[in-house]
């Protein structure tokens, strides 16, 4: 297992858990630099003690400006620093040995490398331990790698030339559909976004449960009313950009997003307040109302 020199890593943290330490020291075994940048937690005196005792350098934004404001501060220090690539990653990312190694190792037996934006780690829910992507996300599988219309930015090496042609991510969008913009972005511009069939990551979006409904199982997610907000106003605003540029993927999101809001207020807790977050992510949508709420 190699020590990357030629990849920046930058972990977005916003109140972590103490294990942080231990998901830095994964990161940092493999990538020479890793960059903690701290979105105002209100512990980040100890984040910064965190990322220190990890051997990371450390940002501190005085306030939450957002995933996609974090991450393009990472996009930028890449890109002016000379890295090759942006390795991203939450604050719970646990990365397995060698994963780094094995990603640079599927880009580099890729067919099409040089058009390749984003290789990626396989996803696993990691309370259910089910595959992240349906169906429709997938456009071609082969043995070592398989290439998605999007996936998470959680465990994805980003190549800093990308960023200088179609620029970073978007700060409007705040959190949630940051990383479906941008893949988004990136296959506009005739690039390619691949995952590692065999470099695995366990994740968690929300704290997950599963339901009987009807005659299938279903997994809720148990947001809060506020994350319902940005994933209802953020996945409308991604269905009115590309829906031109590909329709089939927007309109599955379109019946996603339709569908599991009626799952969440049938199943979940709080189902009022969440309705009405619903509401207000639709309503600020629609008069283009964006960033933080």
């Amino acid at each position: 297992m190699s020590l990357n020199a030629n990849v920046l890593a930058v972990v977005v943290t916003y109140n972590p858990d103490p294990d942080l330490v231990e998901h830095l020291a994964a990161i940092k075994l493999q990538i020479a630099t890793v960059v903690v940048i701290d979105n105002g937690s209100a512990n980040a005196s100890d984040v910064e003690h965190q990322a220190r005792a990890a051997g990371c350098r450390f940002i501190g934004n005085a306030a939450n400006l957002g995933v996609a404001a974090a991450l393009s501060q990472g996009a930028r220090l890449a890109l002016a620093e000379g890295f090759e690539w942006l390795a991203t990653f939450d604050q719970d990312s646990l990365i397995e040995g060698g994963a780094i190694d094995g990603l640079l190792a599927v880009y580099a037996c890729h067919p099409r490398r040089d058009r390749v934006a984003i290789v990626a780690m396989s996803h696993r829910d990691r309370a259910t331990g089910r595959d992240y992507h349906h169906p429709e996300d997938i456009i071609e599988t082969a043995p070592l790698w398989r290439s998605l219309r999007a996936t998470i930015t959680s465990g994805s090496l980003i190549r800093t030339e990308v960023f200088a042609q179609i620029g970073v991510f978007d700060d409007t969008l705040f959190i949630d559909s940051v990383d479906h913009d941008f893949c988004q972005r990136c296959r506009r511009h005739g690039w390619l976004v691949i995952e590692g069939r065999e470099q695995l990551m366990e994740h968690s979006i929300g704290a997950v449960t599963e339901h009987d409904f009807l005659w299938t199982r279903v997994a809720c997610t148990n947001h809060s009313p506020l994350r319902r907000y940005y994933i209802t106003r953020n996945t409308l605003e991604i269905i009115r950009r590309y829906l031109r540029v590909d329709p089939r993927w927007t309109f599955c999101q379109l019946y996603y997003l339709l569908a599991g809001n009626i799952l969440i207020l049938l199943l979940e807790d709080r189902p009022a307040a969440k309705a009405g977050a619903m509401a207000r992510g639709a309503f600020d949508f629609a008069r283009r109302r964006f960033g933080p709420r």
